[in-house]
């Protein structure tokens, strides 16, 4: 196997068009603390093991999970990273489930607001499964709600040739 300590995230590509940067470190640093909490407590749930380490911070997303969650869905993948050799990328899924349309990707997010890089980091995982084989045809963002009611979910077309023109750019002033 080869190193791929030199691949780049999707995460770490789209961050300089985040506006992350103009928000508080330490601010950014707790919502992706809460973040990952929330993904951890939604992955035991999904699997069957029930509400592990709910907080008061967590509870409410958690309850917005559930709603979702309480509709029943197939599961083909979960926390699953793709890597693509040719342009040295890695990507995390959540979720890919089995639709009536055919394999869909779910990113959850805990978020306060959708992000304007949300489209592109979907198309970039969507890619990346494409490469490894899975034929997704969907694309959904689960944005929980803060306050434990119904959450969003938010459908945005697979584009593929954006997220690579994206790359292109970041690695135009960005690369090494």
């Amino acid at each position: 196997m080869n190193d791929k300590s030199d691949y780049r995230r999707v995460t770490q590509i789209l961050y300089p068009f985040s506006g992350l940067e103009k928000i508080d470190k330490e601010i950014v640093q707790h919502a992706a603390e809460r973040g990952t909490k929330v993904h951890q407590i939604c992955e035991g749930i999904m699997m069957g093991l029930g509400e592990l380490n709910v907080d008061d911070e967590t509870r409410p997303y958690v309850e917005s999970f559930k709603k979702w969650w309480e509709i029943g869905w197939s599961i083909r993948e979960m926390e699953k990273r793709f890597w693509c050799d040719e342009l040295k990328i890695t990507g995390q899924v959540d979720l890919i489930i089995d639709t009536e349309h055919g394999l869909a990707i779910v990113d959850i997010k805990t978020s306060y607001k959708p992000s304007t890089t949300w489209q592109v980091q979907g198309s970039a995982y969507a890619y990346l499964a494409r490469k490894a084989g899975y034929n997704v045809k969907r694309l959904y963002f689960l944005h929980l709600d803060r306050k434990g009611g119904q959450p969003k979910l938010i459908e945005y077309e697979i584009d593929e040739g954006f997220f690579l023109s994206v790359l292109r750019v970041f690695n135009h002033f960005f690369g090494e």
